[in-house]
């Protein structure tokens, strides 16, 4: 399992909002006393941390009581808050009252008590903002998030507040059409817009790289006939993969020769870095004429096997064409031109009757490659196609900016960002500002002090016009800073399908022993599951994984999968090396 990195974990506690409990002048604690160590002085402890503090009221050991903190140059004292009779209403009244805090009594009242139930430290500070946000009807949720925010330790700021919020707020899939559908209207920001295209073309760029592959093939084999070739020839001029003046006779010649540009041009060594080099990176290390010679080499072997000419390779690469073929595109390094003349040429000879060899080729080999991708489709492939798409919606943008990674203009957020702060229309900046607020409100749930490490990522998915918003949560033991063991910890995957409807799959590892619990209220769902189990095993055993079990289960009707996820009912302990539920 490839290693997991939170996001929360990477950034400060100072660019996330939150902050470890501390021991505060004016904070109301909830405290047991341990020793009495002598005049007036006490061992105590609140919210698991033990401190000495001076007791301005007699107290015994054991007992338990909410105080407040006193804090002067001598230290801290504790003055006692007589509890009074009655229920948890009466303590939360005789607290609002200590704290002279206005507000509508009634909803501050529930959320005090709220906060007495949970042990939680409560101060003026926290009350005060709370009462500017528990009126009206949204009183109850805002009053749930004010909870949310002091368990774990997050100052009481507007936007910290919003990004909680924002959790509750439509889906990313209907949010990312809108703002593309505005900012076409408005004319402006094709940055923006070319990074929600990538978004909701997610498989854009295996299309590009697919079809080049299948012409590469194509003109490299020699038993089809010439006008075919030709045409597979002319398609990848079109795309910008060969230059205009590229002739078919020295085809071999002109992309060995663009290849060589790109290592002698590259200041840095060029192919070093590149991942067409396969399992001989080092061929193409040094500089000057050594590293060219090498490069040489390389590519000499890579187009001996495109053309059928060297049926052996070493190393652990496959030795087949299209591999070859793949190898090549890569050292070519025109990913994005192709990407971007693959839309062109979809849009001008996509549809309709071909008016020429090379329009036919075009899509012959397009429509091949999109019914390939969408039989084919998993795996790897797949989480290639994740790992993109969530790197360029950019949730951990904060993070790597404070890691001083130089990565402008390269993710969503960033650009959205930019929208809320600089556009003139201001529909568009708040719904730029009410995506990145969701985008935050992941971060925040990641960020957890304990032991365990919950990591959150939300990110729309856009394949085969299935368009959904996934959720995928992490649990486990740290295994270093950021980083979830893999041997040990649970994965839950949400999304909501047209055709299986709220689907949240559950997946408890332990010691590389994976068990499945599938929930969906779908009648064929555990049929419709069983014949894909096999596969799975196998591949679970590829990556030294066993798995003991898969179970279909439907849910609650009263319960919804997507709060689910994040709820309580799915929080754990870890005990040494064994998983508790």
């Amino acid at each position: 399992m490839t290693n997991i990195h939170g996001t929360a974990r990477n950034q400060t506690l100072s660019s996330l909002g939150g902050k470890p409990f501390s021991i505060q002048g004016g904070k109301v604690i909830y405290i047991k006393v341990h020793k009495l160590m002598g005049d007036d002085l006490a061992e105590v402890s609140a919210n698991g941390q033990r401190f000495l503090a001076k007791l301005e009221t007699p107290m015994k050991a054991g007992e338990r009581q909410w105080v407040e903190v006193k804090q002067t140059e001598k230290g801290i004292s504790l003055k006692l808050i007589p509890s009074t009779l009655g229920d948890g209403n009466g303590m939360a009244s005789k607290l609002i009252q200590h704290l002279s805090i206005s507000g509508d009594e009634k909803e501050m009242t529930s959320l005090v008590k709220d906060l007495v139930k949970d042990k939680i430290p409560i101060d003026k500070e926290m009350l005060v903002f709370a009462g500017k946000h528990v009126t009206g009807k949204d009183a109850p949720l805002h009053s749930k998030i004010i909870v949310e925010m002091a368990k774990r330790n997050m100052p009481f700021t507007d936007r910290v507040f919003l990004s909680m919020k924002a959790g509750k707020k439509g889906d990313f899939i209907s949010m990312l059409d809108t703002l593309s559908s505005r900012l076409r209207d408005a004319g402006g920001d094709g940055g923006t817009l070319q990074m929600i295209r990538r978004l909701q073309e997610p498989l854009r760029r295996n299309i590009s790289e697919n079809l080049v592959v299948k012409a590469l093939t194509g003109l490299a084999d020699s038993s089809q006939a010439y006008a075919t070739r030709l045409g597979h020839f002319d398609v990848l001029k079109s795309l910008g993969f060969f230059p205009g003046e590229t002739v078919m006779n020295q085809w071999k010649e002109g992309l060995t020769g663009m290849i060589l540009d790109r290592v002698t041009s590259d200041g840095k060594g060029g192919l070093g870095s590149s991942e067409g080099l396969g399992s001989n990176p080092s061929q193409a290390s040094g500089t000057g004429q050594e590293s060219k010679k090498s490069a040489f080499s390389l590519v000499d072997k890579w187009m001996n096997i495109l053309a059928g000419s060297q049926t052996r390779l070493e190393g652990t690469e496959e030795e087949t064409p299209e591999a070859a073929a793949r190898q090549l595109f890569g050292l070519a390094g025109k990913e994005r031109l192709v990407e971007m003349n693959v839309s062109r040429l979809e849009q001008i000879w996509g549809k309709g009757v071909p008016s020429s060899n090379q329009e036919k080729i075009f899509q012959m080999l397009f429509n091949q490659t999109v019914s390939d991708l969408t039989e084919q489709f998993r795996g790897d492939e797949l989480a290639k196609v994740l790992k993109k798409v969530i790197g360029d919606f950019g949730i951990n943008y904060e993070a790597q900016v404070h890691k001083g990674y130089e990565i402008q203009g390269q993710t969503l957020k960033e650009h959205l960002i930019g929208l809320s702060q600089h556009h003139p229309a201001s529909d568009i900046r708040q719904l730029a500002d009410d995506i990145v607020l969701r985008m935050n409100h992941q971060v925040l749930h990641s960020q957890d002090p304990s032991p365990l490490l919950t990591i959150v990522q939300q990110f729309p998915m856009y394949l085969f016009g299935r368009n959904t918003d996934i959720t995928l949560q992490w649990t486990g033991k740290e295994k270093e800073k950021g980083v979830i063991d893999g041997d040990y910890c649970r994965v839950l995957f949400y999304l909501n399908m047209k055709e299986m409807d709220e689907t949240l799959i559950d997946m408890q590892v332990q010691h590389r022993v994976i068990s499945l619990t599938v929930w969906n209220d779908h009648p064929a769902a555990e049929a419709l599951s069983q014949p894909l189990i096999p596969d799975l095993k196998n591949a679970l055993q590829q990556l030294d994984y066993q798995l003991s079990a898969v179970k279909v289960k439907k849910p609650d009707k009263h319960e919804s999968l997507s709060e689910k996820i994040l709820g309580d009912e799915f929080n754990q302990t870890f005990s040494g090396v064994d998983v508790k539920i």
